[in-house]
């Protein structure tokens, strides 16, 4: 009961967050039960048959959420496919009911062989979950409101919720916005929220928006913290991480933003899914490569390997990088052939080609580009005077191609500091070296830093790559501390020196100010100004620890300082600053959504089927922009409605990605791959006749007309040509074929 009390607060945290969201006790209470009964539960139990215990509850919650979301990605698949997935809630029952009546398997409700953690780890490790369930509630949540509370909605959030509303009735999915094409995407994030649906009754946006993220979340911490006591075999390493997953999210509480700090993600519900899988696997493959574990864990591995491929494009990049790079190790150290690690590999290699062949969707327009991520950077086009847009270019950075060189390596410089959670890792080449599972984590670090520095996408997705290596970084960073920590004496008060000492790198590094002022020189000198302080003090630290203090254990202040730099400088950027300009909520006027669009889109939602196809003028953002160039994000009826439409925003598909840079656009304001589609729903809004709208009914299967009439083109002679069934502010809603 002692150990069980500190995870009170995280939970208390995150119902006093919901609630000042108006979120109600009936869905928490449902959503919260489903979550620990359907998916935790079921998932424990399955991994303590297959493998066993870690030990604790903790742990294995977080292990077993995950083993349990793969389980459910099987039920969720069958139930969907043969149309019983409102019985979805019979899968995880089926566990449960087994491991009560069979007497072998009763015993894995218990712990057999109890490793209780310490008390401050249970404190230490729930604290940080409450910081984040605290920011995310009370800062990012309160941000974006949900329909039909909100005005305006981050795009993304409403193409996830288009998903959501898709994987609730097909498998395999159909593309949303364009109906009849399958969805080309890595959607197993969203089939995990329909799941959840099934089973709770609950509003697709009511879990999208705010439920479904904030459990993983804490699963995430768990599984973070349980990779860094795996590899490092000491406790407080599992604290560390936490805290430096959970520290970046302080901020949040001071000032609003659009989203959480990397690598966790409220707008990118894959990323943060993908790391649970990532890390559990990563878990699961060290205790069979390098502890001995065979059985049941093959097949657990599997399955959570699979779940993370479908997740996010850069999980088995990173395994393979891994395994692969464990396996040289073993072979040229060992002088054995390493068998297991071959197989392992092997696995993750077919599994990624068959994820890349079904659900590995947005990687077209991606090219080979060398420090393309620079041209994310606030500090590009002032140091380098370079204007080339993401996702064009050749192999080489066209800073470089200009003769920018100094530029270039100033920006990669900061670039690394701005990285040094994910750089931090790689402390592993020294002393550790000799360990197997140390190569482990720096081949996962490899893989992801070279897919961040090598891959230029058209909307700087090379960025997840980095993100989600960065657990792997934290851990073995914080492994690298504790193995410092055994030969220090005070080694805590080392810790506090280097909060202190990454405290004072921020104040340094927050001198970044104006860039657009002055010569090209100037610019440059404004940019590389907090580098070279930086730099500068990094001297004086070293030569006052060799020639001044002369003791052991420098380097846990080197690793504190790396994984909290990037916090403390956020934390206090807004604590200082603020962002006073900032509305409250989201309300950006490109994203506007109408009242009477939403109260349309509401309406059809309702008195059509799920399987129902719309046709719509609203694939561009903002209403009204219907001009060709204009910005193709817009998924009102896909997203707010939930039906299939005949063409929405077209912008995510991979058909459109491939059009990057054409004509000088980007690729969300390419004209559509489709342009039937396009023509005839123009033509059936504008000129509409009994031929067109029968074509539509005939070839494209339409069932219902979405007529938004802001750009003033709507016919009314559709009233004498269809069924109007609903008419709100310059919206009408017409059904054919009755």
């Amino acid at each position: 009961m002692r150990r069980a009390f500190p995870w009170l607060l995280p939970l208390a945290v995150a119902v006093y967050g919901l609630a000042s969201v108006d979120v109600s006790a009936t869905p928490i209470l449902k959503y919260f039960g489903y979550f620990a009964l359907g998916v935790a539960l079921p998932g424990i139990l399955l991994l303590r048959a297959a493998w066993r215990s870690t030990g604790n509850w903790a742990e294995d919650f977080g292990l077993g959420s995950v083993v349990g979301a793969a389980w459910q990605m099987i039920g969720w698949a069958i139930f969907t496919a043969v149309g019983v997935q409102r019985w979805l809630i019979v899968w995880p029952a089926i566990v449960l009911v087994l491991f009560a009546a069979v007497p072998t398997l009763r015993r894995h409700w218990r712990i057999e062989r109890p490793n209780p953690l310490p008390v401050l780890w249970s404190w230490g490790v729930a604290i940080a979950c409450a910081v984040v369930l605290g920011g995310t509630t009370l800062g990012v949540m309160a941000y974006h409101l949900m329909p039909p509370e909100g005005n305006a909605y981050y795009q993304d959030l409403l193409y996830h919720l288009s998903m959501l509303n898709e994987l609730m009735r097909a498998v395999p999915p159909e593309l949303p916005q364009v109906a009849g094409l399958r969805l080309d995407y890595h959607w197993f994030a969203n089939a995990d929220m329909a799941g959840a649906v099934d089973i709770t009754r609950l509003s697709p946006a009511m879990v999208l928006f705010r439920l479904w993220l904030l459990p993983w979340l804490v699963v995430v911490l768990l599984t973070c913290a349980t990779l860094a006591r795996t590899v490092s075999r000491t406790w407080w390493t599992g604290v560390l991480a936490a805290g430096a997953l959970a520290a970046p999210q302080l901020y949040l509480f001071f000032d609003t933003t659009a989203n959480l700090s990397a690598p966790l993600n409220f707008l990118s519900p894959s990323q943060t899914f993908c790391m649970t899988a990532c890390l559990a696997a990563a878990v699961f493959l060290i205790e069979l490569l390098f502890r001995g574990a065979s059985g049941g864990l093959w097949v657990v591995t599997l399955a959570v390997v699979l779940l993370g491929g479908g997740s996010k494009p850069t999980v088995l990049p990173l395994l393979v990088g891994a395994v692969g790079l464990s396996a040289v190790f073993l072979l040229f150290h060992q002088r054995r052939f390493p068998w297991r690690a071959v197989v392992a590999g092997a696995l993750l290699v077919v599994a990624g080609v068959g994820a890349f062949l079904t659900v590995a969707g947005s990687t077209n327009g991606s090219g080979l580009q060398f420090l393309a991520i620079l041209k994310s950077a606030g500090e590009y086009l002032p140091a380098t005077g370079d204007r080339t847009p993401p996702g064009e270019g050749g192999l080489v950075l066209p800073a470089l191609e200009h003769g920018a060189y100094v530029a270039v390596t100033v920006l990669f410089l900061l670039l690394l500091i701005s990285q040094a959670a994910a750089v931090a890792g790689f402390g592993l080449f020294g002393k550790l070296r000799r360990d197997p599972a140390a190569w482990f984590l720096l081949g996962a670090l490899i893989a992801g830093w070279a897919g961040y520095l090598l891959i230029d996408h058209p909307s700087l997705s090379e960025g997840y790559f980095v993100h989600t290596a960065m657990p792997f970084s934290i851990a073995a960073a914080t492994w690298v501390a504790a193995n410092a920590a055994r030969t220090a004496k005070q080694p805590w008060v080392l810790l506090a020196v280097g909060v202190v000492v990454a405290t004072g790198y921020a104040a340094v590094l927050m001198l970044t100010d104006a860039y657009e002022v002055g010569t090209q020189s100037q610019k440059l000198w404004l940019v590389a100004r907090p580098l070279l302080l930086a730099i500068g003090m990094t001297i004086v630290l070293v030569l006052l620890w060799r020639f001044v203090v002369r003791r052991p254990g420098g380097v846990i202040i080197v690793v504190v300082t790396l994984l909290l730099l990037g916090s403390i400088k956020s934390f206090a950027y807004n604590v200082v600053h603020g962002d006073t300009e900032r509305a409250h909520v989201f309300n950006a006027p490109r994203w506007w959504v109408y009242p009477d669009e939403e109260s349309a889109a509401i309406w059809l939602g309702q008195n059509s089927a799920p399987t129902d196809v719309v046709a719509s003028n609203t694939w561009c953002r903002p209403a009204g922009s219907q001009a060709p160039g204009c910005d193709a994000r817009g998924y009102i009826i896909s997203g707010i409605a939930g039906r299939r439409t005949l063409i929405e925003g077209w912008a995510y598909t991979n058909q459109a990605m491939a059009q990057q840079g054409v004509d000088g656009k980007r690729y969300n304001m390419q004209p559509s791959p489709w342009p039937d589609r396009v023509a005839i729903t123009n033509e059936a809004l504008r000129q509409p006749t009994p031929q067109v709208l029968q074509r539509l009914q005939d070839d494209y299967h339409v069932r219902w007309l979405f007529a938004d009439g802001r750009d003033g083109v709507i016919n009314w002679r559709l009233d004498k040509l269809a069924r109007l069934r609903h008419s709100v502010g310059d919206v009408r809603i017409y059904e054919l074929g009755k």
